[in-house]
């Protein structure tokens, strides 16, 4: 049981980690419901279950306090649950259907094996930072290979003294795991990997400690060697809603596609969709530009004939 609630609260969810944590507590949303009640605080098993699926989250004072009582009730370490609490929720009419942040178990097939990897850093500390933006920028070579990828986050704390950040990734089908390096913001820290897999998980320290709501800037680079794959596609898989994302492919002057498009799925359930055919005009580079962008995977893929 606590390898379990363990590897949940580990996970970056807060959806995911209180649903673990009431299901192996043995309780019903209702019984939550009165225990809270008894503690003062009044919250509607809707919500609970809303909070639990993902639907919604915590973010008034109220609910701040409930979530707190909540590490009480389901025997969670102090700040296991308040730690992963997503930035509050774009507020207006238009954002309403918006998730804040789903499974990252819906974001990899093989989610899994990411989670070994990740317990093998022990505590992580992902889920005290959000990612208020990312701009991902993708070069290929002149035989449609993967050169480099730089990766450029700005994040926030979500409580003091913290001291890293995470970087994910996964990329199997180019061949190998590249190797990462820090360009700005701080130092390599511990990395593990899955070969097979194609996983790589990475610390970056900080290169100065920041307290809750301060801001920091990390870029990463992954260097590519040997002879990986050619690429189709490039996207990113975001488990929190994040202000925005930006995205660019930059091709090899003597190797253009043909046509690129723009792609989105909310999961890896679901089907990639197409939203719309880039013009390219001859030039050597496509990009992809989001703002109050929806957790789930979008980047660009394009055709070489």
């Amino acid at each position: 049981m606590d390898h379990q609630l363990a590897a949940a609260l580990e996970s970056g969810s807060f959806a995911h980690g209180l649903r673990t944590a009431i299901r192996l507590r043995g309780l019903t949303l209702e019984q939550v419901q009165h225990e809270l009640a008894d503690r003062g605080v009044v919250v509607s098993a809707v919500t609970l279950s809303y909070w639990s699926r993902g639907r919604s989250q915590p973010e008034r004072a109220q609910s701040i306090r409930a979530v707190r009582l909540l590490e009480d009730i389901l025997d969670t370490p102090a700040g296991g649950l308040t730690g992963m609490l997503a930035p509050p929720r774009p507020r207006g009419p238009r954002r309403a259907h918006v998730a804040v942040s789903i499974d990252r178990q819906r974001l990899w097939t093989e989610a899994h094996r990411l989670d070994r990897v990740m317990a093998q850093l022990g505590t992580l500390d992902e889920e005290r930072l959000c990612l208020l933006s990312v701009h991902d920028r993708f070069q290929l070579d002149e035989h449609r290979r993967p050169a480099r990828l730089s990766i450029t986050e700005v994040v926030r704390a979500q409580r003091d003294r913290v001291d890293r950040a995470l970087v994910i990734f996964q990329g199997r089908e180019l061949g190998r795991t590249p190797r990462l390096s820090v360009v700005r913001g701080g130092w390599p820290g511990r990395v593990r990997t899955d070969e097979e897999a194609g996983f790589l998980v990475a610390e970056v320290m900080l290169d100065r400690v920041i307290d809750r709501d301060e801001t920091a800037v990390v870029e990463c680079a992954l260097q590519y060697s040997g002879e990986p794959e050619t690429m189709t596609d490039y996207d990113r898989r975001m488990a929190y809603a994040a202000r925005g994302y930006l995205l660019e492919v930059e091709f090899h002057p003597t190797a253009l596609p043909v046509r690129c498009y723009t792609t989105t799925r909310p999961s890896v359930e679901n089907t990639r969709r197409d939203v719309r055919e880039l013009t390219l005009g001859g030039a050597p580079h496509a990009h992809l530009a989001l703002f109050d962008v929806e957790p789930g995977i979008h980047g660009l893929r394009w055709e070489w004939e």
